[in-house]
């Protein structure tokens, strides 16, 4: 460019060059230079690598075609010339326009990565190896449609005016309506809704979240029905000793406590008369109904409170319930829920990128994001709109819908029917093969930067498995470490104090030392007592200190009744004293030094045989 106007100078007066001849040397040594750097730039790779820009035009520039006629390949398959389909655009130059997107990205030296070109790029280089045809020297690109047009628009315009379309054009009726093909599908493009998982806050550590299931003012009408069942019974025993076999007439504790154990479905009472039986008929069962209640709404509670409050199951109940939905807009999935529910177009926020809708659920401008499957597995991935793995799949898919490349459905002006009937047989083949899925993959290896479906985080980062926390049942877990813990003391307690304890018992109650055989001997019975007149209270021994024999229910039965005769019989003697006014003899059962005594066994029981 620069020399020529010099050469044809020089051509056209000698004398021009001759008084020039400086000048025109330096032109001729900038050719030298120019003509040895063109002849190292390795012309064909770089064409190879970024878009052609022959090819290049302005969107929706209706005056240039680089569609190519493909009339005479489509004669030679007709005819049997080529005789496999695969084979017919054996050694073309087809001719492509890509959409910048996730799937088809330049470098930032606007040419294809060398090393992974994009998901795309690695589709095409397959067909083309399939297809014995290329397209690396004559692709072009371009991005989302301008403004006030959509991307149906754009797709009509961009498979008039090249071979193919490159990009994830789902299928509609609408489209197939302005003559668009759709070779094959690599894209699943069906609709479903995201929205952001549905989490409780961070359960803080209760030690009473075992009462949650009752309230306070039940719990102390429990504690206070306990506490009042055992006393009644234990006043059972006083009005008539055969109430219960153990004697519990001077046990209230241990009545309170057989009742706490009640409470728990342990029924330990051992009733022989029928208003004890009576009574603990009605304390096992309002045991029984309380344990049932208590049970069944701690599960309850559990599951109430770890449900979900979001109940949104699918995109079709979100639309209705007038949930906010962010859509990219101008797209298929628009037209469809446009298409779908006319009336609820207001409650749809559109945005101008497919990456907005996600970031809109984040900051709580939209309820959901209405989108498509292979879009969501994209976008999960990347850690800029999914960090801390929030977002999930709401309910099942709204509608089925694939998605591939697009061509022009023309089978007689420039016959590129042919295109789409080579590359749909061979995307086909590479769906068997899993050559597709194989793709994905590898382009979610590479692009991904998070991977949420390794395990399941909270916003505080922990796993979540959805199971009960130690902060939710911690609290039941202390309180019988704690009583376990006390027992423990108590049992060293007795241990160590236990002789003295004892001992002091002995001391302040009474207790028969042994009972004699039941033979009837025919010599009077001797009773050992304690020092001081003879009463019922005397004969209410500690059955446990009895040996063998006198464990037998009948002889218990005749100690009482024993005890009962001496004290009605000291009564009478009293109340006839006063009668006659004569004061009060001794009780009619001697001292333990009377002489009408008999031993078994070294032990005495006092007694008159004949009274």
């Amino acid at each position: 460019l620069f020399v020529t106007p010099y050469c044809l100078g020089c051509a056209s007066n000698i004398h021009f060059c001759t008084s020039n001849w400086p000048l025109v040397t330096l032109m001729r040594l900038l050719t030298l230079i120019v003509s040895a750097l063109l002849l190292n730039i390795p012309i064909v790779t770089d064409a190879q690598e970024r878009p052609n820009a022959a090819y290049q035009t302005n969107q929706f520039n209706t005056s240039v075609i680089f569609r190519q006629d493909v009339c005479e390949r489509q004669r030679q398959y007709d005819s049997g010339e080529i005789t496999h389909l695969a084979e017919a655009l054996k050694g073309l130059e087809l001719r492509t326009v890509s959409i910048i997107s996730p799937y088809f990205n330049l470098s930032e030296t606007g040419a294809l990565d060398e090393e992974y070109p994009s998901l795309t790029a690695v589709l095409l280089d397959e067909l083309a190896r399939l297809g014995q045809f290329t397209w690396r020297n004559t692709y072009a690109v371009t991005t989302a449609p301008i403004a006030d047009k959509s991307w149906t628009e754009l797709l009509k315009w961009s498979v008039d005016t090249y071979d193919v379309s490159i990009d994830w054009w789902p299928k509609s009726l609408d489209r197939l309506s302005k003559g668009i093909n759709f070779p094959g599908r690599w894209y699943d493009a069906s609709i479903i809704l995201v929205g952001k998982k549905s989490r409780e806050k961070k359960t803080k550590f209760n030690f009473f979240s075992w009462l949650d299931p009752f309230r306070s003012e039940v719990w102390i009408l429990i504690l206070a029905t306990i506490v009042g069942s055992g006393l009644t019974y234990c006043a059972l025993e006083k009005i008539d000793v055969k109430t219960d076999r153990g004697e519990l007439q001077n046990k209230p504790i241990e009545t309170i406590f057989l009742a706490g154990l009640a409470f728990t479905t342990q029924f330990d009472f051992n009733p022989r008369t029928h208003p004890a039986r009576l009574f603990t008929f009605s304390l096992s069962f309002w045991a029984m109904l309380m344990s049932a209640t208590y049970t069944a709404n701690l599960a309850s509670f559990l599951v109430i409170k770890n449900t979900p409050k979001n109940t949104i199951n699918d995109l079709e109940g979100a639309v209705q319930s007038g949930m906010r939905l962010c859509i990219w807009g101008t797209t298929v999935v628009n037209e469809v829920l446009d298409e779908a529910f006319p009336s609820k177009k207001d409650n749809f926020i559109l945005k101008e990128r497919e990456i907005e809708i996600f970031e809109g659920v984040l900051r709580g401008e939209c309820d959901f994001a209405a989108t498509t499957i292979t879009s969501w597995e994209t976008y999960k991935r990347d850690v800029k709109i999914d960090g801390v793995c929030d977002l999930e799949w709401v309910g099942r898919v709204f509608r089925n819908i694939h998605a591939g490349f697009g061509t022009k459905t023309d089978a007689g002006s420039r016959c590129t029917s042919l295109i789409k009937d080579v590359l749909e047989l061979q995307l086909f083949k590479m769906r068997e093969q899993g050559f597709i899925e194989e793709a994905w993959n590898e382009h979610y290896e590479r692009t991904g930067t998070i991977h949420c479906e390794s395990q399941l985080f909270n916003k505080e980062g922990e796993q979540d498995t959805g199971q009960m926390s130690i902060d939710n049942m911690l609290g039941i877990f202390i309180l019988h470490y704690g009583f376990s813990f006390f027992a423990i003391i108590s049992a060293l307690f007795y241990r160590r104090y236990g002789d003295d304890l004892k001992r002091l018992n002995d001391y302040l109650g009474t207790r028969c030392t042994k009972l004699p055989n039941t033979e009837d001997t025919g010599n009077p019975i001797e009773l050992h007592a304690p020092e001081g007149s003879l009463s019922r209270s005397t004969l209410s021994c500690d059955m446990e200190k009895l040996p063998g024999a006198a464990m037998d229910d009948g002889l218990v039965d005749m100690v009482r009744s024993m005890g009962e005769q001496i004290d009605a019989m000291n009564t009478m003697q009293q109340k006839l004293a006063v009668m006659l006014k004569d004061p009060p003899k001794p009780d009619i059962v001697p001292s333990p030094s009377s002489t009408a005594t008999n031993s078994f066994n070294n032990s005495k029981i006092v007694c008159l045989k004949d009274q």
